[in-house]
């Protein structure tokens, strides 16, 4: 019989997949969850095993069926990964299921071929609106296609906008009994605090390098040097790390964050401003950037504290050390705020140019 990760198809966070497995079997799983983390920390990816879970047939799936709202014992160890609605749910096409999520940004549509929604900028790409909302409201008011529930999955739901949120909040409050709800956000405190009230609540940390390194070498086929370097610079992120494997894009993106974050620091205050407007103009990446910049900062720290071996940005360690030389903890301490606070203000909608500028006039200099 399979164990547990297996079944579930997910590597690492054992400790979440153990409590929904041990939530489901109990009936005493909440009809939502809010899944926080960092970006590509693993939070879709348990979203959607949790829905292959709740919605698998195997042994006519008494499981799936009752064991979170009825008396069913336990026939069999689901998800089996091979009966029809296990298949329709690694293909992304299982009925019961549905996943909301902004626009992505036109830089995806640009490498896919394709042609973006009419939205006017980036940003506005992110955002989650109230029609999406009020589309699933009304896709979860009707019966279950195939399963005995239907499961909502809100991405990346800090990007709702505040009519979104607060239309959601009342599928919250009074949710058909058929439905399951799954968000998931980086930061659960950029949600209302009514929203978050409501959800069963899941923090995945970033996970081991050795964890990340194994897995890209024998599930996704990296050479030792290859697993050995992303899994280190990925920060514990395993799906930044798979992308990373696949796409030198995801590479050459983290390069240029780093690159124009070293320019800034070597730059006067009027050279600052004109560099932030520069990066603001790619709104949809900023996130991302003001990330990669995190790990920056706290590389530092640790290299200022004697932790070398803990660093993340490995590839760069020669510009690692002289910075940690020159800039006082104090001097990084309050960059890796800043930075942070500009993370979470952006998250808010606040304007990206002034985000930006913000920050990289509290950059220490040198």
């Amino acid at each position: 019989m399979k164990d547990l990760q297996t079944r579930w198809g997910i590597v690492g966070h054992e400790w979440a997949v153990e409590s929904l497995e041990h939530a489901i079997r109990t009936k005493r799983a909440a009809h939502a969850f809010l899944i926080a983390g960092l970006h590509s920390v693993g939070k879709m990816t348990l979203a959607r095993a949790l829905a292959k879970r709740l919605l698998c047939l195997t042994n006519d799936a008494p499981i799936a069926q009752h064991s979170m709202f009825g008396d069913a014992a336990v026939v069999n160890e689901p998800p089996c990964g091979e009966c029809r609605a296990c298949i329709k749910n690694a293909k992304g096409v299982h009925p019961d299921v549905m996943i909301l999520e902004g626009a992505p940004s036109r830089d995806y549509y640009t490498k896919n071929g394709s042609t973006a929604p009419p939205r006017k900028n980036d940003r506005e790409k992110r955002i989650l609106l109230v029609e999406q909302i009020r589309d699933m409201e009304k896709w979860l008011s009707t019966a279950p296609f195939e399963g005995s529930h239907k499961i909502g999955i809100l991405r990346r739901f800090e990007d709702a906008n505040e009519a979104a949120q607060n239309a959601f909040l009342k599928t919250l409050e009074e949710p058909p009994s058929h439905a399951i709800l799954i968000l998931t956000t980086q930061d659960a405190g950029l949600l209302l605090p009514t929203i978050v009230s409501r959800c069963q609540p899941l923090t995945l940390r970033p996970l081991p390098v050795e964890t990340v390194e194994k897995a890209l070498a024998e599930k996704w086929g990296a050479s030792p040097a290859d697993a050995e370097l992303l899994a280190r610079i990925s920060g514990g992120r395993l799906g930044w790390a798979v992308r990373a494997l696949e796409s030198p894009h995801v590479l050459e993106s983290r390069r240029e964050a780093l690159e124009s974050l070293n320019a800034l620091v070597r730059q006067g205050r009027a050279e600052r401003i004109t560099s932030a407007g520069g990066l603001a103009k790619e709104a949809g990446e900023l996130p991302q950037v003001f990330e990669t910049w995190q790990t920056w900062w706290r590389d530092l720290l640790l290299l200022a504290h004697n932790q070398a071996p803990r660093v993340t940005n490995v590839d760069y360690m020669p510009a690692l050390e002289e910075q940690a030389g020159r800039f006082s903890d104090e001097d990084i301490h309050k960059a890796l705020t800043a930075t942070r606070a500009a993370a979470r203000q952006l998250a808010q909608n606040v304007n990206a140019r002034l985000v930006t500028e913000v920050l990289a006039l509290h950059l220490p200099q040198g």
